[in-house]
């Protein structure tokens, strides 16, 4: 039972505003939330206010850096995350009783420049099975969420008594009209490096400062360098001629077959994480579940071949 405080306090809270709040939070941008939701940037805005009014809490940290979240934004964040995707499932469920449903969790850069564009050709397969996709960095827990499963990315270990089903390789990519400039590892130096901010230095293989070491480089201070904190920015910006970025297999693959990248010095690669899929134990005897996973993993094996 709620004590009265509590109470009054998610009185005042309107699911409007919870939704709101976890966009911004997601995104740490309420112009990306106001995007997302189709309303205004003033409009997220109050909402975050009338949160921070009812909990007597500042959620946010607003700084010259951008948003940043504070210890009772974070926990927040992670209750409405947690309840809207419950909330979101239910409702699935009760709108579309005749139809099968699967909900999917994986990165943000997996999510869009992978997955999405691929679900077409599934639709297209299981025209009865709706799929739900939540990207986000997080490894979430999927029964808490509601999630049925999850495709993961983890280092790979000589020895592992499981191979992956696809291993990321890295490999230098840039659009046609910049790469036709590069023709020796030396021209790099000339071209604007395209650079996926990494502060946890979980990628080493996407450091540019290993690259040019690998290629017997020496880094100018002088290089103009554009910095990106989601990665599929940095292959948006290397498909618009803004300079060399550094690929990774699957996700750059649509982008070289449509020609809108090209592989810079083929010979150069280096192996990056492991792919894995995940399934909820409350979903894995689900048919919608199993036949999501085997399409999954043909895919995901096509790739590994192809």
């Amino acid at each position: 039972m709620l004590n009265p405080s509590s109470s009054h306090a998610l009185r005042a809270m309107s699911l409007d505003a919870i939704r709101g709040f976890e966009s911004a939070a997601r995104h740490l941008s309420f112009t990306a939330a106001a995007e997302e939701l189709c309303i205004t940037q003033s409009a997220v805005s109050k909402q975050v206010k009338s949160l921070e009014d009812a909990l007597g809490a500042a959620l946010f940290l607003r700084g010259g850096k951008g948003l940043s979240l504070t210890p009772q934004g974070r926990e927040l964040y992670e209750a409405a995350r947690a309840s809207l995707s419950q909330l979101a499932s239910a409702v699935d469920r009760l709108l579309a009783v005749d139809r099968a449903s699967v909900a999917v969790t994986t990165t943000p850069s997996f999510a869009a420049l992978w997955l999405a564009p691929k679900l077409a050709k599934f639709q297209q397969l299981e025209p009865a099975i709706d799929v739900r996709v939540d990207a986000s960095e997080a490894r979430v827990n999927l029964e808490r969420e509601g999630m049925d499963l999850a495709v993961r990315l983890y280092p790979v270990q000589p020895g592992d008594e499981s191979p992956p089903l696809l291993q990321e390789q890295a490999l230098l990519v840039a659009a046609p009209a910049v790469a036709a400039r590069i023709h020796s590892a030396a021209d790099i130096a000339h071209i604007p490096l395209l650079v996926y901010y990494d502060p946890a230095t979980r990628f080493p293989w996407m450091s540019w400062p290993d690259w040019y070491e690998r290629l017997g480089l020496q880094q100018s201070a002088q290089q103009p360098c554009l910095y990106f904190s989601q990665y599929e920015h940095v292959l948006n910006a290397a498909v618009q001629g803004g300079g060399i970025a550094i690929g990774r297999t699957p996700l750059v693959l649509p982008l070289l077959r449509g020609g809108q990248l090209t592989v810079v010095l083929p010979g150069q690669t280096v192996d990056g994480l492991g792919y894995r899929i995940i399934t909820s134990v409350h979903s894995a005897d689900r048919p919608a579940v199993q036949k999501f996973r085997a399409w999954l993993e043909r895919e995901l094996a096509l790739e590994a071949i192809g």
